[in-house]
């Protein structure tokens, strides 16, 4: 509760808006059930209590390593997955029980760009079909042609053509593809824009052309954006706030210039460390970031960044898992020995 209050006043301080707050927020899968009585006995804790808020205007980075929950939890907030429990808010309505029927009244204002552009594509509909999609379903430009030269001028925008209007996905390139899924996300002009490693698959110049191209529809629009990633040199440039996640909780938060310059928890410096650097290889100690990675499934009572921690201590496996808490103005650590 405490943490959930520092943060947003920290932002109010900042005379910003929240548009979106969790609060203790959860997405468990269940693993298997007990033969003959389909009793559910382990879960996969993927995202395990994360309160978090985001500021309208901001871009918030989540990052940690792959199994991490960062693409879980971007897909719970916009129910896309239900929640185990906690709460979702969006512009301090809560969105926690909304039904389909009531998502749908607020599905315009957030979105998601999938990691995956081919998979999130109908192969068999037309690009221009797939990017105005959004406007039949939600209602909008009844006129076919008004439609579509609404949709063409969405997709000049995002660098298309108005002769790719009638291709199919699988006649483009991986950046391309990526392109159509932001024109997609961006049709209705949504006020929420969570994006799950939008460039990841591609090569670093296409990366380069697509995040700037995101940047400058940002501003256009005046987007708040959630940027999942497992690349820090991608977060570096486009987030004004870093989460830092691990085995489904947030073990440090802090605005991008703080989590570079005064990096606190020792899992951060590792993913830091291991970023490689032009002319030098990264100092990271490879063991740690190569060890067992502790299980989702059965997380330790304990800190369970404790196995791979080069610092740990009598301390950290006696005591429960740490709780995030500010040790620095506007700086979130979840570590005993901050």
């Amino acid at each position: 509760g405490r943490y959930v209050v520092a943060c947003i006043k920290s932002e109010m301080d900042k005379g910003k808006k929240i548009i979106l707050r969790t609060e203790n927020l959860c997405k468990w899968f269940p693993v298997g059930t007990e033969w003959n009585h389909g009793i559910t006995r382990k879960y996969l804790k993927a995202v395990n209590g994360v309160t978090l808020d985001v500021a309208e205007g901001e871009t918030l980075g989540i990052v940690g390593e792959s199994g991490c929950g960062k693409t879980t939890f971007g897909r719970t907030i916009l129910k896309l997955e239900e929640p185990t429990s906690g709460k979702i808010f969006f512009e301090g309505t809560d969105i926690t029980n909304y039904n389909y029927k009531d998502m749908q009244k607020i599905r315009r204002k957030l979105q998601f760009i999938f990691q995956d552009p081919y998979a999130s594509l109908d192969p068999r509909m037309h690009v221009g079909e797939c990017i105005g999609e959004p406007y039949v379903i939600q209602n909008m430009y009844p006129d076919a042609e008004e439609r579509k030269a609404e949709v063409v001028k969405l997709m000049r925008k995002c660098g298309l053509s108005e002769n790719d209007y009638k291709k199919f996905p699988h006649e483009f390139s991986g950046g391309q593809r990526q392109r159509i899924g932001i024109a997609r996300a961006l049709t209705l002009k949504p006020d929420l824009l969570v994006c799950d490693e939008p460039v990841s698959a591609l090569d670093v110049s296409v990366q380069a052309q697509l995040i700037n191209l995101m940047l400058d529809l940002q501003k256009e629009y005046k987007l708040t954006m959630i940027f999942i990633s497992h690349d820090l040199s991608v977060i570096s440039h486009v987030a004004d706030r870093i989460v830092v996640m691990y085995l489904g909780k947030v073990v440090e938060l802090a605005d991008k210039e703080e989590i570079f310059k005064n990096t606190l928890h020792p899992y951060t410096q590792a993913l830091l460390s291991s970023v490689p650097i032009i002319g030098k290889q990264g100092s990271l100690n490879q063991k740690l970031m190569e060890g067992d990675l502790p299980s989702a499934v059965n997380l330790p009572s304990h800190c369970p960044f404790y196995g791979r921690c080069p610092r740990q201590c009598g301390e950290c496996r006696e005591k429960e898992a740490p709780t995030l808490r500010e040790v620095l103005p506007r700086h979130y650590v979840s570590c005993y020995l901050i």
